[in-house]
């Protein structure tokens, strides 16, 4: 019998382990195997129960009722097995807790399971949350004692929240949109003794089944590891507590083989990742954050080596405000790691360039002034896709280090390195690391282990990589189990070898390998592509916030140097920018959360556009010399950096030389245009009769076609509506060429049925199946001049769904405007609008943060066909040598390029999680953009600020003219003015007035010498880095000549360089 064992062994293995994992499960003969017996006795007979239930359900509610608030109210007696709802509500528990004598010297556990989320609270600060369910990630236990004395008393309150971890989802899918009326059943409340014997030998022996299933089959130690699992089985029998010290010597034997040093090195990193907002409301994020971060703190007394960090300034905010104790406690754990640096997990593509900024500012300040020290690394595992741009503004916010591993979800190509070198659009470089392990929601399971070795893609440059583990997305965060798990592994024969320390630890080992490869460009995420348009109101808000806010900076800046007792309005500008970044969060301004969130979403712009406006009057009124005003005359403020002509809508009473067209807006009151120009970033009076040099015209010809005409272009539309042509007069080229829909402004409705991710993703194949529309026979003329002339169009989509579309050209402008109304309810339709082009590249261009990237208009390799559907913001231009046409827009950053094609994607329908998203009326505009040479030679994102930040009319009486700042150079973009932040301590005192901060970058691609002229009184002016630190560099500052204010500051410029100046008062 001897000589037949191995061959039983090899033909039983698999038999072996499939009754080892039967040993150890928790669904399969669970009353008596090994899981069965990791409580000794338990006890129902010493709890009793209290309840108080919230009447208040409103979801949106950020003023939940407090603990304290709750211990006020009046609490009846309940038992077991009642269930608690509807969706979203809350019911607080009083748990009165007698340890039996008889426990006296064990472990107790306290075992609660209400089916939902809830929080633990030990003498009113929160401690642990509990999980109900039968996922991975439930967890039910908190521990009472370690070593009872038997007879102790305990009260605890547990706040219970009527939610899932993934929110209410109707049945079917967790994706789907919340139900109310939900209701979750109390199922348990026991007190438990551990069996300390059965619970150590139960996460032995999950760590010898993983490494017998994922060692490779032939090695030793995979066999060995089969042999432990089916020795263990046979020595233990569950019934008899005296066979598990025999079992356990046998686990502890193997598991304590110790590893070479040529193993890879994990740093093991805790991590709980919580969406600010997603499949709830922002209002259950800050409860998600207290009972997440409270187990972590818990967790670190048990495990003393645990390390665990966490990102986002807004949730320790949160924290801080709603659970103070809570937040003392994780400030002053040496083990608990602040990450990330900025204010949320913003999306990394829609955000301006300057928002990024402000996430970076925010966020830095937030951490260095509550938590002690800035974050050393950048932080965003979730978002869809990395702008160029983010090395250079990384560096500029203090860090040089960056992890993420979303590429990984990459739907056509696998990314091909896991720590490199990330360069930027300017040529910045960062450390970036991509858990191999594909996740930051790593389960600590062997399998997890193995693949984080096997997936490392770059083992020829470095042997170290990060694990992050702990339940995410909802929150949670590591486990009891996750932490058994990894504390058998440190340093185990075969496996690799683990080590907790924070990020930094990390980055700072594998800095010093300096031979990691290098990325160039942006990191594009071949997933989600929807996002770029999903929810279209949000980013529509997200766009007009941003340039008000620059607006009402720059205004409220020259108001603080011009007038000495004007207050820089320091705390609402804080509070409205916050709200901005706060919804750029990357599940809210992609489009992607239930629709309770946009609830929360359009107040907070709504607050912002009232506020911000708000502080634009106030600077006004200081800035304004009188507040009456001639009937003739208007002061046109402009807060981009060149000077400006243009056609503008009058204020409400004010007459010009022609009446607009107002057929799409919701007030029919009279309203006129004027010819307005403007110095840089300054101010003119000027008289509104006055007409510009030029003309425009629009006739209806012979055929019954619409030609519009100006000194730069001639337009010709079919009576039928199609965009015939667009001639460009300088250039003498015809920009419209013949597309499937007859010509240009073609609207085209795409079916949209993605995989999975509905309000995430768009699909390549969406492109096979389309529909043209066409437009009705309803086409006139609008305005016909003098300054500008328009027709109006309207083009059916559906029985449901309509546009209306009003087309402007004026006498002053190459841009050809469609103003577009869409009353839209499809259902999974995509609509976008193109343009055939009389042009040919291989590259399309893009503007994005700070710059602008090339992406290809062909499909040559399988990293180009990628790039079907991609993320632009202000322009998308198709340009051959001597001529090209960009396609700007004032709301929108979905855009394709294919062949000669250019789309700009407009509005979609999805109906997951929110089945309202999009549906109702959308207005935006777009232009049409002809031009001679290339995009630089046009300077495309110069007319791109321009459509997005018209200049600001006021009837009050200024002085005749004044520019406060202007360059020598068309190729800088003055992108911010703002007051300088304060030392931390006052960080919002109104009254720290002693400096303005300039921003500016290199918008073309080219170095240059930039001489910045002023007219502000400044004492100096010093290089300051995006936290605005000053640095050491010089920079030239010429005074003008005694008595004139202000002077000359010189800089030298490289490609796309953001350069950031601190002007001193």
């Amino acid at each position: 019998m001897p000589k037949d064992k191995p061959l039983r062994n090899q033909k039983l293995r698999a038999i072996t382990i499939e009754r080892a994992e039967k040993f150890v499960s928790k669904d399969y003969w669970k009353d008596i195997n090994l899981f069965s017996k990791l409580y000794r006795e338990r006890r129902t007979d010493c709890v009793k129960i209290s309840v108080y239930s919230v009447l208040d359900t409103d979801i949106n509610r950020t003023d939940r009722v407090s603990f304290s608030e709750a211990m006020k109210q009046k609490f009846e007696p309940v038992e077991v097995g009642k269930s608690y709802g509807p969706s979203w509500a809350t019911h607080w528990f009083k748990v009165h807790i007698s340890i039996p004598n008889e426990f006296r010297g064990e472990v107790v556990h306290f075992l609660w399971d209400n089916g939902s989320e809830a929080l633990v609270y030990v003498n009113g600060i929160p401690t642990q949350s509990l999980y109900g369910g039968g996922g991975d990630d439930r967890r039910e236990e908190f521990v009472l004692t370690r070593c009872a004395e038997g007879g102790e008393e305990i009260d605890l309150v547990i706040e219970m929240a009527c939610n899932g971890m993934f929110g209410n989802p109707a049945s079917g899918h967790f994706l789907n949109p919340p139900v109310e009326g939900l209701t979750f059943t109390h199922s348990k409340a026991e007190v438990a003794v551990l069996n300390s014997k059965a619970w150590q030998l139960f996460w032995d022996f999950d760590i010898i089944i993983g490494m017998a299933k994922e060692l490779p089959k032939e090695s030793a130690r995979s066999w060995e590891a089969s042999a432990v699992l089916e020795k263990i089985m046979n020595i233990c029998w569950t019934d008899d507590p005296d066979t598990f010290d025999v079992a356990l010597s046998i686990s502890h034997q193997f598991l304590a083989k110790r590893n070479g040093q040529a193993q890879h090195q994990i740093t093991a990193c805790g991590h709980c990742h919580i969406d600010t907002a997603w499949l709830w409301p922002f209002s259950e994020t800050r409860r998600k954050c207290a009972r997440s971060w409270s187990n972590q703190i818990t967790l670190m007394e048990e495990f003393p080596e645990y390390v665990f960090a966490a990102s986002q300034a807004q949730q320790y905010e949160w924290v801080q405000q709603n659970y103070p104790e809570l937040f003392k406690r994780i400030k002053d754990h040496p083990r608990f790691i602040h990450t990330g640096g900025t204010w949320v997990e913003m999306d990394a593509n829609i955000p301006s360039g300057e928002s990024m900024v402000r996430q970076f500012l925010y966020g830095q300040r937030f951490f260095e002034r509550e938590m002690g020290s800035r974050c050393t690394e950048f932080w965003l595992p979730d978002t869809f896709g990395y702008c160029s741009q983010l090395p250079q503004i990384v560096l500029g916010s203090g860090m040089k280090f960056f992890l993420t591993q979303k590429l990984s979800w990459n739907l056509i190509n696998k990314f091909p390195h896991n720590t490199f070198f990330w360069k930027g659009l300017d040529g910045s470089q960062i450390l970036c690391h991509f858990p191999p392990a594909d996740t930051y929601c790593s389960s600590c399971s062997v399998k997890d282990l193995f693949y984080t070795v096997e997936n490392h893609k770059n083992k020829d440059t470095t042997n170290h990589s990060v694990l992050l583990f702990g339940f995410g997305d909802g929150g949670g965060g590591p486990t009891r189990p996750l932490l058994e798990r990894l504390k058998r592994v440190e340093d185990c024969d075969q496996m690799p070898v683990i080590t907790y320390q924070p990020p930094l630890k990390y980055f700072e080992k594998v800095e010093k390998e300096e031979t990691h490869p290098v990325w160039v460009g942006e990191l594009f995420f071949e997933l989600h592509n929807g996002t770029y348009t999903t929810q279209a109101l949000c980013k529509f808000n997200n766009r007009k916030s941003e340039f008000l806010l620059n607006f009402a900076e720059f205004l409220s800046s020259l108001a603080l140097v011009r007038n000495k007792d004007f207050k820089y309005p320091k705390k609402d500008l804080d509070r409205i920018w916050k709200l901005v970044l706060l919804n750029q969060f990357h599940d809210v301004i992609p489009g992607t959360s239930i629709g309770a969130v946009y609830k929360d979403v359009h107040e907070f712009y709504e607050d912002v556009m009232i506020t911000g406006k708000k502080l634009i009057e106030r600077a006004l009124e200081t800035l304004t010399k009188d507040t009456s005003s001639s009937t003739n005359t208007v002061v046109a403020y402009n807060s981009l950096g060149w000077e400006r002509e243009c056609v503008v809508r009058l204020p409400s009473g004010v007459k010009g030389p022609q009446k607009a067209y107002t057929g799409l807006d919701s007030s029919q009151e009279d309203i006129y245009l004027g010819y307005i120009t403007t110095p840089s970033l300054g101010w003119r009076r000027q008289d509104i009769t006055v007409l510009p040099p030029r003309k425009v015209t629009v006739t209806k010809t012979e055929d019954a076609n619409f030609l519009l005409e100006n000194d730069f272009i001639r337009v010709l539309f079919t009576r039928a509506g199609v965009l015939k042509s667009v001639f460009h007069k300088e250039a003498q080229r015809e920009a419209i060429a013949v597309g499937r829909g007859g010509g240009g402004n073609t609207f085209v409705l795409f079916e949209d049925m993605p995989f999975f991710w509905d309000a995430w993703d768009t699909m390549i194949y969406h492109l096979d199946k389309y529909r043209i529309l066409k437009a009705t026979s309803s086409i006139e003329i609008v305005e016909d001049g003098p300054l500008r002339v328009a027709l109006a169009i309207e083009i059916p989509i559906s029985y449901v769904s309509t546009i209306r579309q009003v087309v402007y050209l004026d006498a002053v402008s190459s841009n050809l405007v469609f103003d577009t109304q869409v009353d839209w309810h499809e259902n999974r339709k995509f609509l976008k609008v193109e343009f055939p082009l009389n042009v040919a590249n291989d590259t399309a261009a893009y503007s994005v943060q700070f710059g602008h990237t090339n992406r290809p208009t062909h499909t040559n390799t399988s990293w180009d066909m990628a790039k079907f559907e991609v993320c632009g913001h202000h322009w998308g231009d198709l340009s051959e040598y001597g001529f090209g046409v960009g396609l700007l827009n004032d709301s929108k950053y979905g855009y394709a390029c294919h062949g000669n094609i250019l789309r700009l994607s407009l509005l979609r329908s999805s109906k997951q999680p929110d089945a309202n998203a999009d549906m109702g009326i959308h207005r935006f505009s777009y232009a049409l953009l002809p031009h001679k040479g290339d995009h630089r030679d046009a300077n495309l994102a110069r007319h791109g600020y321009e459509l997005n930040q018209p200049v600001l009319l006021s009837t009050g009486i200024n002085s005749d003219n004044y520019s406060a700042f202007s360059t020598d150079r068309e190729n800088v973009i003055i992108e911010t003015i703002k007051r300088v932040e304060g030392p931390l301590d006052c960080d919002v005192v109104d009254s720290f007035q002693n400096a303005i901060i300039v921003r500016l970058w290199e918008s073309l691609g080219g170095r240059c010498q930039v001489m910045l002229k002023t007219t502000l009184p400044l004492k100096s002016v010093a290089l300051c880095n995006l936290l605005e630190d000053q640095i050491d560099q010089e920079v030239t500052w010429k005074p003008n000549v005694e008595g004139v204010e202000g002077g000359t500051i010189t800089l030298h410029l490289t490609p796309f360089q953001i350069v950031t100046l601190r002007c001193n008062l």
